[in-house]
């Protein structure tokens, strides 16, 4: 009912195409964990990887890709328990975009 947005379809054809594949713990007690959350349904994290071969000076560095689904605007802020020391946006190339490093904030990084 309503729009796509509302709908949820962007979850559900997620759902749909990469479904979730069960495999078996050896603990029954391992806590829940989430490396990242992403405040608006409108924005899917696509990618989580290791910096590539152009990020020589940040070996340990990872790249997260995201984009917004729904068509608009939105402002949406990206959480982690990974532990940051600085985030910056770059181009599809992982070269560092002209607008620099984010601001680490307490509730994230503003996207």
């Amino acid at each position: 009912a309503g729009s796509f947005q509302e709908a949820g379809v962007i979850q559900q054809a997620y759902n749909l195409n990469f479904p979730l594949h069960v495999v078996p713990a050896s603990c029954a007690q391992c806590p829940a964990w989430s490396a990242f959350s992403v405040s608006s349904p409108a924005i899917v994290l696509e990618t989580v990887k290791q910096a590539g071969a152009g990020a020589e000076d940040r070996p340990e560095g990872v790249v997260v890709r995201l984009y917004e689904a729904h068509g608009s605007t939105v402002t949406a802020w990206l959480q982690t328990s990974l532990p940051i020391k600085e985030a910056m946006l770059c181009d599809l190339l992982e070269r560092p975009a002209t607008q620099g490093h984010l601001p680490l904030e307490p509730q994230g990084l503003r996207l």
